[in-house]
C-alpha cells in the first residue's frame, strides 16, 4: 500500500467512524452530542429542509416526533474528494422506523427509505466535524409512508431529487 492510499484509507476510517457516531446519536436521541459534531456554521439538509448552524439543527431535532424507534444503517462509504482539512464522504443510508412505543424486537414490513448521504467534513479544533450534510432520498419503499412535501428547488424533474452540488438548494438571503 502506498503512502497516499494508506492516508486515504485512514481518512475514510476516521470520517466513516464519525458518520456512524452521528447516526447512532440520532437513533438514540442524543441530540447534544450530535449537534456538537457540526462545525459552528454547519448545514444539514434533512427531509427537504436546510438547517444552518447548531441552533437550527438542534431545533429541527427537537421537532422530531416522539414515540418512534428509528435506526439508520450506513453502507458503501467512500471519500469522493479530499484536501488538507476537508473531505467529502458519500454513502448510502437505509432508514427503518417503528411507530409507537413498543418494547422488544420491532416488527416492521421493511425499510422506510434509502438516502444518498453526502457529507463534507472539515477539520475543526483537531476533529473532523460536519460542515455540510445532505440526505437525499433515492428510494422510498412501498410499505413506507410518503415523504413530507419537498421544496421544489430540490428536484430536477418531478419526483426525482438532484443530489449534485450544482443544483443545491439555496438558503434565504441573509443566511449562510
Amino acid at each position: 500500500m502506498t503512502s497516499a492510499s494508506h492516508s486515504r484509507a485512514l481518512l475514510l476510517a476516521e470520517t466513516t467512524q464519525r458518520l456512524h457516531a452521528f447516526f447512532h446519536h440520532l437513533d438514540e436521541g442524543r441530540y447534544a452530542e450530535m449537534v456538537e459534531m457540526f462545525t459552528a456554521d454547519g448545514r444539514w439538509l434533512r427531509q427537504g429542509r436546510w438547517s444552518s448552524g447548531r441552533a437550527e439543527v438542534r431545533a429541527a431535532l427537537d421537532a422530531r416526533p416522539t414515540g418512534q424507534r428509528v435506526r439508520h444503517v450506513i453502507t458503501n462509504a467512500y471519500v469522493s474528494t479530499e484536501g488538507a482539512d476537508e473531505a467529502t464522504v458519500e454513502a448510502y443510508m437505509t432508514a427503518y422506523r417503528q411507530d409507537g412505543a413498543a418494547q422488544g424486537v420491532a416488527r416492521i414490513a421493511g425499510p422506510l427509505r434509502l438516502n444518498l448521504v453526502s457529507t463534507i467534513f472539515r477539520r475543526d479544533r483537531g476533529e473532523w466535524r460536519i460542515a455540510e450534510q445532505r440526505l437525499v432520498p433515492e428510494f422510498e419503499f412501498t410499505n413506507a409512508e410518503p415523504l413530507p412535501t419537498q421544496t421544489s428547488a430540490l428536484h430536477d424533474s418531478p419526483g426525482r431529487m438532484n443530489p449534485t452540488a450544482s443544483n443545491r438548494p439555496t438558503l434565504p438571503k441573509g443566511t449562510t
